[in-house]
């Protein structure tokens, strides 16, 4: 009887797992602005666009073109990074424009063949809906958004993570002269390759 116990529960704790796992499909977290822009650049990074989907808030099969056309650069540019890991270094909220937030990600894309660590500094504009955060596609950036990122940017220009950031990319440019050719070139291959 103690064993039949003991299975039972085991069973019980198994699909349990199982359940949890499956509720949090494709790894993506969105319950805070930096949660889901990481997500997205995770998601680009392994490829996985029904992952993507889900960051931006999309739950249909079928994508509006302007968003499809984002997600197809993105994946190409992240194919052509060839990068084996992604180290985030940093992220934050910079203000609201209307209900959205801006958020900033700094990251660094690591290649383990080449030992290259190339830093990224990315924006991306975040809503909320319910009590989950989604990516908002540039196709739905306004005009007063844009207006807004860019004050927020300059603003940002004049903090030690952003002068940090510049350090790191610096370094890397110099350790690494070619890369924007070698980057442009792979890119433009993915680019060529799909049509």
């Amino acid at each position: 009887m103690a064993v039949l116990k003991k299975g039972v529960l085991l069973m019980l704790t198994a699909s349990i797992m199982i359940i949890l796992m499956g509720s949090c499909s494709n790894g993506v977290k969105n319950k805070s602005p930096e949660d889901v822009v990481r997500s997205l650049i995770l998601s680009y990074q392994d490829q996985d666009t029904q992952a993507v989907k889900e960051c931006y808030g999309i739950e249909e099969e079928e994508v509006q073109e302007d968003v499809q056309k984002e997600m197809d650069y993105n994946m190409r540019l992240f194919k052509a990074y060839q990068a084996d890991k992604i180290k985030f270094e940093k992220s934050d909220f910079l203000g609201e424009s209307g209900e959205s937030r801006l958020i900033y990600v700094w990251f660094t894309y690591e290649t383990e063949e080449t030992e290259k660590k190339c830093p990224v500094l990315s924006f991306y504009y975040v809503n909320k809906n319910g009590k989950r955060y989604y990516v908002v596609p540039a196709k739905d950036v306004t005009e007063e958004m844009s207006t807004y990122s860019r004050n927020a940017y300059e603003k940002f220009m004049n903090t030690s993570t952003y002068k940090n950031y510049q350090e790191d990319l610096k370094k890397f440019q110099e350790e690494n002269p070619s890369y924007k050719e070698e980057l442009d070139k792979r890119f433009g291959q993915q680019v060529n390759g799909d049509q």
